[in-house]
């Protein structure tokens, strides 16, 4: 079964994983809810450790997220850990890019009060798939 034949997301996650990968899960999720829109603030000041911090935060979420069979959380990390790549890689921050990695950090707030109130996992806001030009 999938995330789609349940009625709520949490359902699914403790249903069909251990709980404690889950509530492992849960634990990293809420250190990425509380601190992204923080280090997304922090690029223009400090860009190589505030690009790596989140960097690393949407590795480890597109991986747990492939392990618990998310698939639209996962190729949505895989989208911006895309992103974040080219901008490590290229150097490149600008105010297009941070507006729309505030736009990520909405997505993730969704589906973090989703997974909190136990509903139906919400579709991408389609202002995350128009992609910043890198």
């Amino acid at each position: 079964m999938t995330y789609k034949d349940y009625e709520g997301i949490k359902d699914y996650l403790y249903s069909e994983f251990d709980s404690e990968i889950v509530d492992d899960f849960l634990m990293m999720y809420d250190i990425i809810e509380d601190n992204f829109e923080i280090v997304i603030d922090n690029l223009k000041i400090d860009f190589d450790s505030a690009i790596n911090d989140l960097f690393r935060m949407m590795h480890n979420f597109k991986s747990a997220t492939a392990f618990l069979k998310v698939d639209r959380m996962n190729n949505f990390a895989q989208l911006v850990e895309d992103i974040l790549d080219d901008m490590r890689k290229k150097r490149v921050v600008n105010d297009k890019i941070v507006d729309w990695l505030f736009e990520v950090a909405n997505q993730l707030h969704t589906w973090y009060q989703d997974i909190e109130l136990n509903r139906a996992l919400s579709p991408i806001n389609p202002k995350v798939l128009k992609l910043p030009k890198v």
